[in-house]
């Protein structure tokens, strides 16, 4: 069904592979963390310092694998997109950014 959608509407349908790690690594730095289990739900990461909501980072990442799949490269957050993404995910708040 969704292939038919985007067909109808000439757009190209973007995926990534079910074991890229798209909520293992930072959004913000690329670090990997191999040893996340799924009960954690906020990610930490030990190199840059970003504390963020393990899905809000998922799909920041999954939004950049995209872009970079369709050759537009991943563009930079400014101080205050990156300040609102992380005052969001500490509220529950889940978002997208785009």
């Amino acid at each position: 069904m969704l292939v038919y959608k985007m067909d109808w509407r000439h757009a190209e349908l973007i995926g990534i592979g079910r074991f890229d790690p798209s909520s293992k690594m930072c959004s913000k730095c690329g670090n990997m963390k191999h040893d996340m289990k799924l009960s954690i739900r906020i990610y930490h990461c030990n190199i840059c310092g970003l504390s963020i909501d393990r899905d809000l980072n998922a799909a920041i990442n999954i939004r950049n694998i995209g872009l970079i799949k369709v050759g537009k490269g991943i563009p930079e957050l400014t101080p205050v997109e990156s300040a609102t993404a992380a005052e969001l995910s500490k509220g529950g708040l889940r978002v997208a950014i785009l």
